[in-house]
């Protein structure tokens, strides 16, 4: 019992680690994630578990992932430049999105944060998000809607990961890990959809911003 308790608040820690590390420790361009990540393998190591434990599924990848990745990627866009934003604007003032203007107009800068886009925002986020946030919350319930009920209080502390965005950011963050957990659920758990689809839909965002189109 007094191991259990230990391990579940071990477990908070480490969500609240994760979640919190990035935006309060000043590192360099997304270095943050090497210190989470590898503090989430330690985590794991000492259950003697793996990444491929959280959904990186060794042979996961495949034409099929890239295709579906693509797919559901460009569905996301389209539900939210021409669905979720024309509703939010009729109900709110949606102020411009300026946290990626440095690349408007800057190849370097562009390619260089698409690349970190791949790197950080898909396959390091769905790991700890999808992957290790979500398998940990998932084991607080013990009932058939476990993962729902994880689902839904991970895409929260997703949105709320984004809060640097403003509470519209941390909204449309939420729906879009309510998107992507859907997309995990649906494929058997391979994280490699959710990877694929995440770093795609971010590398579409950024081109648009890049172009000067995101948000016309």
């Amino acid at each position: 019992m007094k191991q259990h308790f230990t391990k579940n608040i071990i477990n908070i820690l480490a969500i609240i680690f994760v979640v919190a590390f990035p935006h309060f420790v000043p590192l360099p361009f997304y270095s943050y994630s090497i210190v989470c990540l590898g503090a989430v393998i330690l985590i794991l190591r000492k259950d003697n578990k793996t990444l491929r434990d959280l959904g990186l599924k060794q042979k996961g990848i495949s034409i099929k992932t890239f295709l579906v990745g693509t797919v559901s990627a460009l569905v996301w866009i389209v539900f939210m430049r021409w669905g979720y934003l024309p509703i939010l604007k009729y109900f709110f003032t949606v102020p411009d999105y300026t946290e990626y203007n440095f690349i408007q107009n800057h190849l370097s800068n562009f390619i260089i944060t698409t690349i970190a886009a791949w790197i950080v925002g898909g396959f390091y986020e769905e790991i700890i998000f999808r992957g290790f946030i979500q398998k940990i919350i998932e084991k607080w319930f013990d009932n058939k809607h476990s993962f729902l009920y994880a689902g839904l209080i991970t895409s929260v502390i997703f949105g709320l990961y984004h809060w640097q965005q403003g509470y519209l950011g941390v909204i449309s963050a939420t729906f879009s890990g309510l998107f992507w957990t859907y997309l995990f659920m649906r494929f058997d758990r391979n994280l490699w959809y959710t990877i694929f689809s995440h770093a795609i839909f971010d590398t579409i965002t950024l081109t648009l911003i890049y172009l000067g189109l995101f948000g016309k």
